[in-house]
């Protein structure tokens, strides 16, 4: 769903560009065709915006393994996740190429699913926007700060594994323990943990198994990405005997959509 402009759909990616042991990091290039904009806006005086993204392929656990899942989360009294932030290690390179004329200024969010709750942006922002008429209000899972960016120059930059840390943890509070949706999304949990005390003490954060890329730009600019996956058990489905582990997560609402909707 894309409030406005362009959304191509997300692209199951089917196997790492090369094959390693167990802990060396696997490599996963963004689904063509590459994301660009014109930098036009719209006919409301909006930004072009587009997004792809990636579905990372997991095997299911094994007889033992969810055994031992289920002793976990009986033990807990919730559930203990599949796919776990302390056992895949995510990050996202990216490179924005300005081939305009003039210079402009770029901004990155991204959004993803765990095996529990999918976070879109786009529906948030639809959500916010319900009943006025002010410019959408987009609010990634996981920040990027705008850029600018010369004509014809180029940038790369990185969105490191504790960024995506930050991203898990607060999808994880939004989506199964309620978390107020301002407060943890916009505060670092490093610097102002408001919101989180809904969490409950020694709970397994999941990790993001679908990691989502919105672009937008005030030129005419691509961006270009790749997703380096760190896998310490050996979960990412890669072995002919492995089955594949297929969660099918809630879609979050914030309030101000689920009010609409009761």
């Amino acid at each position: 769903m894309e409030a406005n402009g362009t959304r191509i759909g997300l692209v199951l990616c089917l196997a790492p560009l090369a094959l390693a042991c167990v802990n060396a990091p696997l490599y996963f290039a963004s689904p063509a065709p590459v994301l660009a904009v014109t930098g036009a806006k719209d006919a409301k005086g909006n930004l072009p915006r587009i997004e792809n993204g990636l579905t990372l392929q997991f095997r299911n656990p094994t007889k033992q393994e969810q055994q031992d899942l289920d002793t976990q989360s009986a033990a807990l009294g919730f559930m203990v996740p599949w796919i776990q932030r302390s056992h895949v290690h995510i990050e996202l390179t990216y490179v924005v190429t300005n081939g305009d004329t003039k210079p402009g200024t770029f901004g990155i969010g991204i959004d993803g699913a765990n095996e529990y709750t999918k976070y879109d942006e786009n529906v948030v922002a639809m959500a916010l926007g319900a009943g006025n008429n002010n410019a959408p209000n987009y609010i990634p899972l996981i920040p990027v700060t705008p850029q600018i960016l010369a004509a014809g120059a180029s940038i790369s930059g990185t969105i490191r594994e504790d960024d995506f840390n930050e991203g898990e943890l607060d999808l994880d509070a939004l989506g199964r323990w309620m978390a107020p949706f301002n407060a943890v999304l916009i505060n670092n949990s490093q610097v102002n943990p408001i919101g989180l005390d809904m969490v409950p003490a020694g709970v397994v954060i999941p990790a993001l198994l679908e990691i989502d890329v919105n672009f937008t730009a005030d030129a005419m600019m691509t961006c270009n990405y790749g997703v380096r996956v760190r896998d310490d058990d050996d979960q990412l489905l890669h072995d002919a005997g492995d089955t594949l582990f297929s969660p099918t997560p809630t879609l979050f609402q914030p309030p101000a959509m689920m009010a609409t909707t009761n």
